[in-house]
């Protein structure tokens, strides 16, 4: 018998420390664009190899424009980029193989690459890597087979509301060989001071005296908690270990009551964190966008998750309803931040519950088209079958980029790389006409921080600690606030939000911005079950 089980009381709640955490390490080194679908691999590749040869001859044309030598506007840039491309393609026989372009007689260039809906860039993960923020530590573990799963499950339960004879028996019920690898990785979590046990798990009750029925939560960035009566529901959770990216505590996964559900809006890593989502219970359901509402490619959740260890991923089309007693989560469509115009499957998020209706926007807005959730009649058609929507939850961020340096440019066309494209483009008018056509009482700014323990290195992320580089980022941009002026007249409020602001129903159908951050703080909620943290005891010693 492993001394790790004899040494901790068997009726003692176990979890991890919020300052360490555990990532799983992929077999081989994951290809460009992991668990992008409906491509096979090795085109992914061509592709991305493609771009990436022609990457400095592009930036080339980019400096000319800089520099004045050149146009942007210039029609024959575009003829001369999609030739060279061509040229380069057919000069290597392998990337030609899966990418047929060429300008023909009539002048057109024609692109393209071969799809197939059953294939997608998988991962399998062949170890870990603990690690521990305040002792600075890394400590890899290989697999001598690929069970990621079923580490990601047993991982999913070491978040302090199960007592050391509960997950005993999940490595026990694993089998034989499995409990080894098990129990051999909380030794290893045991030995490098990464768990943590208590007489009492206190978290939920903590959440559930601290807020109402119907609050919505900001937990920092896109990360939302909405309280449904006695349950809770997740959306877009991109937490933070503590000290992974700043010297103070951050909201992390055990320091969350247990969520009845998950829900994610979109591809992006700031909302699908694999980090994150690895020490979730397996058993909770997650909401994705559902491959139905793609146009070609799509984000291969279900790979995704099911090498994680969950057991329940749904995909919900656009339209369909999630539901709960008293109402249901519905799957709006997702427009925009998209410079590539790929138009990979991707959800908003309404919540109709009892009459209340809350719009989780995270980052949608207007394509570069012009489409968007109000041009469409989405909002309308909400507002017509659900009622008003009481509280909307957007982003701000007004971001333009030459598609070139997208995320995904090498899946679109080369002759739009040097087109300029949206990324989350949402001016002050666009977010206006959306809160009008929601019948809107109070509208949320989120999506864009929000918390000083996120990275203050993104684009997309803004920290009080840096506003000199805030200033560089947003002088073109319109000034958030300005958006207020804009909302009054339609009798809607304006709220910046920050980390654990409470936005709570009022008795004439409005929201009130409340601040919950003295009472439910990561240390607060740290200190509930376990007193101070032992870096800091030691510290006060000193």
């Amino acid at each position: 018998m492993s001394q790790v089980w004899t040494s901790l009381r068997s009726d003692h709640y176990l979890g991890l420390v919020p300052w360490a955490w555990v990532q799983l390490e992929s077999a081989e080194a994951p290809g460009p664009f992991p668990f992008i679908g409906g491509v096979a691999p090795e085109v992914v590749a061509s592709l991305h190899e493609a771009h990436q040869l022609l990457l400095s001859s592009v930036e080339t044309a980019i400096s000319d424009v800089f520099s004045r030598r050149a146009s942007l506007d210039d029609p024959t840039l575009r003829v001369r980029l999609e030739d060279a491309y061509a040229e380069l393609v057919g000069s290597r026989p392998h990337l030609s193989t899966h990418i047929k372009c060429g300008r023909g007689q009539d002048g057109v260039f024609r692109w393209e690459f071969p799809l197939d809906p059953t294939k997608s860039e998988t991962v399998t993960n062949a170890g870990l890597s603990v690690f521990n923020s305040v002792a600075r530590q890394m400590v890899p573990l290989r697999f001598e087979r690929p069970i990621g799963p079923a580490v990601g499950k047993f991982i999913g339960f070491l978040d302090g509301t199960h007592r050391v004879s509960e997950i005993r028996t999940v490595a026990t019920a694993s089998g034989r060989e499995m409990e080894r690898h098990l129990t051999g990785l909380l030794e290893l979590l045991q030995k490098h001071e990464c768990l943590v046990s208590s007489e009492r798990s206190s978290v939920r009750d903590c959440w559930l005296a601290e807020t109402h029925d119907q609050d919505m939560v900001h937990l920092g960035h896109a990360a939302l908690l909405y309280r449904q009566r006695e349950q809770f529901f997740l959306f877009d959770p991109w937490l933070m270990p503590w000290f992974a990216e700043s010297p103070v505590p951050s909201l992390w996964g055990s320091l969350l009551p247990r969520p009845a559900a998950i829900f994610l809006t979109h591809d992006h890593d700031d909302h699908v964190d694999p980090r994150t989502l690895l020490h979730m219970p397996k058993d909770i359901p997650i909401i994705v966008p559902s491959r139905r509402n793609r146009r070609a490619l799509y984000y291969d959740y279900l790979s995704l998750f099911r090498e994680l260890g969950f057991a329940q991923v749904i995909e919900l089309a656009h339209g369909e309803t999630w539901t709960f007693e008293g109402g249901a989560v519905v799957s709006v469509p997702f427009f925009g931040e998209d410079p590539c115009d790929i138009e990979m499957p991707r959800n908003c998020y309404l919540v109709a519950d009892r009459g209340r209706n809350t719009l989780v926007h995270a980052d949608s807005g207007p394509t570069n088209s012009g489409k968007s959730v109000v041009q469409e009649g989405v909002i309308d058609n909400l507002v017509r079958q659900y009622g008003p929507i009481a509280t909307v939850l957007a982003s701000q961020q007004q971001l333009l980029e030459v598609r070139t340096y997208a995320a995904h440019a090498a899946l679109s066309a080369p002759g739009r790389w040097l087109d300029v494209g949206e990324n989350g483009y949402l001016t002050n008018g666009y977010l206006a006409e959306l809160a009008a056509a929601a019948k809107a009482r109070l509208f949320v700014s989120y999506a864009t921080g929000g918390a000083d323990w996120y990275p203050d290195h993104l684009s997309f992320m803004f920290s009080k600690r840096n506003p000199a580089r805030t200033a560089l980022l947003t002088a073109n941009w319109e000034r958030p606030e300005e958006l207020k002026a804009k909302l009054a007249p339609l009798g809607c409020a304006y709220h910046y939000s920050h980390a654990l602001d409470v936005f709570r129903p009022t008795a004439d159908g409005g929201t009130a911005a409340v601040s919950a951050a003295e009472k439910i703080n990561p240390l607060q909620l740290y200190r509930l079950d376990h007193g101070a943290p032992p870096f800091l005891r030691a510290r006060d010693k000193v």
